[in-house]
């Protein structure tokens, strides 16, 4: 069973991995190309959609660590625990709050502090994921 569950671990991690990247590479900056009068249509079709494709495998994720730290402790499993607490804490005490500004109006200084607020989650969910894979 430890198998399957640390499979599907791996998967959400490396799947997390590549979506963070995709965001922050690709989909953060192009927020600044979006056309001003569809920004409250984009913006809310974007936080929407966004949130049901992460929003599945960060719950995964979260279970999984908290499983793998309480009946397999080690410094791997108290690590990958310890930065999903802070990558969920990045999320809801950060990002969350600055695209609930963006949904009211386009704003390029708050778009520009997203992207600088979303690399601590790319570099959280990226050592993670070796982290991860190490132990796999």
């Amino acid at each position: 069973m430890d198998s399957i569950l640390w499979n599907l671990y791996t998967y959400a991690s490396i799947g997390l991995v590549g979506l963070i990247w995709t965001i922050q590479m690709v989909h953060y900056p192009s927020f600044r190309f979006v056309d001003e009068k569809q920004w409250e249509r984009f913006h809310g079709y974007h936080t929407f959609s966004i949130s049901i494709i992460v929003m599945p495998p960060m719950l995964v994720e979260m279970v999984l660590s908290l499983y793998f730290a309480f009946f397999h402790p080690g410094w791997i499993t108290y690590t990958c625990l310890a930065i999903v607490i802070a990558i969920w804490i990045n999320t809801f005490f950060q990002a969350v709050p600055l695209h609930n500004k963006l949904q009211k109006k386009m704003d390029f200084a708050i778009i520009k502090k997203l992207v600088q607020v979303n690399w601590i989650r790319t570099f959280l969910w990226s050592i993670k994921a070796v982290l991860v894979l190490i132990a796999f």
